[in-house]
């Protein structure tokens, strides 16, 4: 079973970027990074709907129960917050003869 929350992508004053599901009572989460912050985020949303489903609580219509692949969504990428190498070889130039 997949659901599809809803959420909120910003940028704090201090630098982090702050996620939030705001169909979900205080589901929120701060970190320095986006890819932290999504990761952090998927988990808070995983023990809120945990948590209510094992009360008996009713989830807000806008979260949304999914038994297929694929969902399509958007995600913002920022890649300098990414550490990685970029290999690319210079192309080899041949002088001309005549």
């Amino acid at each position: 079973m997949h659901y599809q929350v809803p959420i909120e992508i910003s940028r704090q004053e201090d630098g982090l970027w702050r996620v939030s599901a705001p169909h979900l009572e205080g589901c929120w989460v701060d970190a320095p990074t986006l890819e932290e912050a999504i990761s952090q985020i998927q988990e808070a949303i995983a023990m809120a709907i945990d948590i209510d489903t094992k009360h008996g609580k009713s989830l807000p219509p806008e979260i949304t129960q999914s038994d297929s692949l694929p969902i399509k969504t958007h995600l913002p990428i920022k890649p300098s917050e990414f550490t990685f190498k970029r290999f690319y070889k210079k192309p080899k130039v041949k002088a001309f003869q005549e």
